[in-house]
């Protein structure tokens, strides 16, 4: 483990791709429609087009410092989640890290598979993603509701990842990735519970 590739990877996280797509617009995503600068929001406000962008950038960049660093440490991955959720290029005012840490959940299911039986298993390995997407949609698409499509999805791959890995502190790690994200919908769970939160 080294300590710069932990820096690295927190920087690779704080590229946000919202601000920098609602920037091209002449928009402050930060203060445009619910005010968080991630992909639900980019669609709200720009559409389904832009919005793409973000997810692709986001999720590329939970991917990207793993291969880069080190294939098997996840600390990595976790670096770029708190980045994107605590960038230093924006004052610390991020995303919610869903996105990215969907893409540390590719990199060591598909990318880099931890070698589990279950993980090696072809039809995991082809239908997993695949899957999850599937779930997401449905979800979203009964509830209307963003927060719940992502936190169901993310609560799915996060037990899988700790099901699988070995090692105690990668499994502390997944978690404190949870946490921080379930930590950042605060607000959203807080309006679901007041039955007035925001829907597609």
């Amino acid at each position: 483990m080294s300590f710069l590739f932990i820096f690295l990877s927190y920087l690779i996280g704080s590229i946000n791709f919202a601000y920098i797509v609602a920037s091209l617009k002449n928009l402050d995503i930060s203060s445009s429609g619910s005010g968080n600068p991630g992909t639900s929001n980019v669609m709200r406000i720009l559409g389904k087009k832009y919005a793409a962008f973000v997810l692709l950038g986001d999720v590329l960049k939970g991917i990207i410092p793993i291969l880069l660093f080190d294939q098997n440490l996840i600390i990595y991955g976790v670096a770029a989640v708190v980045g994107h959720i605590y960038p230093i290029f924006y004052k610390f005012k991020g995303g919610k890290g869903v996105a990215t840490y969907l893409g540390v959940y590719i990199a060591f299911t598909i990318v880099n598979p931890i070698g589990s039986m279950l993980f090696e298993n072809l039809y995991f390995l082809y239908l997993n993603i695949p899957t999850l997407a599937l779930f997401y949609f449905v979800i979203f698409k009964i509830s209307r509701v963003s927060a719940i499509a992502s936190l169901s999805t993310v609560l799915i791959s996060n037990a899988l990842l700790i099901y699988e890995v070995n090692e105690t502190t990668d499994k502390l790690l997944i978690t404190i990735i949870f946490v921080l994200i379930v930590f950042k919908h605060s607000e959203n769970i807080k309006r679901l519970i007041q039955g007035n939160e925001n829907k597609f």
